[in-house]
């Protein structure tokens, strides 16, 4: 199954002159509003194995891809990430403009869940294929 995850506020920089942004695509060790825990190093196989396939996309719409990362990694905070300059299209301008003007703030992850431990009152996520 295929599933989402949003994390707010985790815009780090914007340089619109190259069209690049940085951020978090996800958090560690925080509890979301579905009771979920990501864990760190739940990223690091999707990404030694697939990282280029795994592109950055218009609300997780295919049809419209903003480009690859040139930078996707786990460090101490989460899933951190930096834009290859996002191709200049109708959308990305946009995209660029919402950020710009503080109205995006979030970013989010499509995934499927390879490993997980279920606990009392929340879901380890332990391993995820991005």
């Amino acid at each position: 199954m295929y599933e989402y995850k949003s994390i707010e506020g985790e815009l780090k920089d914007l340089d619109l002159k190259k069209r690049v942004v940085t951020g978090y695509l996800s958090a560690f060790d925080n509890k979301d509003f579905t009771g979920d825990i990501i864990v760190k190093g739940a990223f690091n196989k999707s990404i030694k194995e697939r990282k280029d396939q795994i592109f950055f996309l218009n609300q997780h719409n295919w049809d419209q891809p903003h480009g690859k990362f040139n930078t996707l990694q786990e460090d101490a905070k989460g899933l951190y990430f930096e834009s290859t300059p996002l191709v200049d299209t109708s959308y990305s301008s946009d995209l660029l403009k919402l950020y710009d003007a503080g109205i995006i703030n979030e970013h989010s992850i499509g995934y499927t869940t390879v490993q997980d431990e279920i606990k009392t009152d929340h879901r380890l996520l332990k391993e995820l294929k991005l």
